[in-house]
């Protein structure tokens, strides 16, 4: 439900939701991620109750780290941090992409796909 909801906010505008992901994992286990750019808001979502979360990295496109953010749930629901949390501000003019992957407690993180490149310009 939670991955429909995802995919139903990107109907907007491209200045509105820059980029979305999706890894799947292991028995229907999958996270998906958005950045949008107004706020600098970072969403990661664990889609499937399954013992797996949601983890998401954002990096500059030279790969560098930039910051992580972990689902706090296993029941496909979605953590949500921002620039107004006063810790995810993600600098504008410059390119990033997103890693997202599953990971289940006591374990390395796995199934991890990276975004296309995107632009923060806003």
């Amino acid at each position: 439900m939670a991955l429909g909801a995802l995919m139903a906010a990107n109907a907007g505008t491209a200045a509105a939701v820059t980029t979305w992901w999706y890894s799947g994992g292991p028995h229907g286990s999958g996270a998906a991620a958005t950045f949008r750019e107004q706020g600098d808001r970072l969403e990661v979502c664990d889609v499937n109750t399954d013992g797996y979360r949601a983890l998401m990295d954002v990096q500059t496109a030279a790969g560098a780290h930039v910051y992580r953010v972990t689902d706090s749930y296993n029941d496909s629901q979605c953590t949500v941090v921002s620039a107004a949390d006063g810790r995810y501000n993600i600098a504008e003019k410059r390119s990033y992409k997103l890693w997202v992957c599953v990971i289940k407690s006591g374990q390395r993180r796995s199934y991890c796909k990276t975004s296309a490149t995107f632009y923060n310009d806003y």
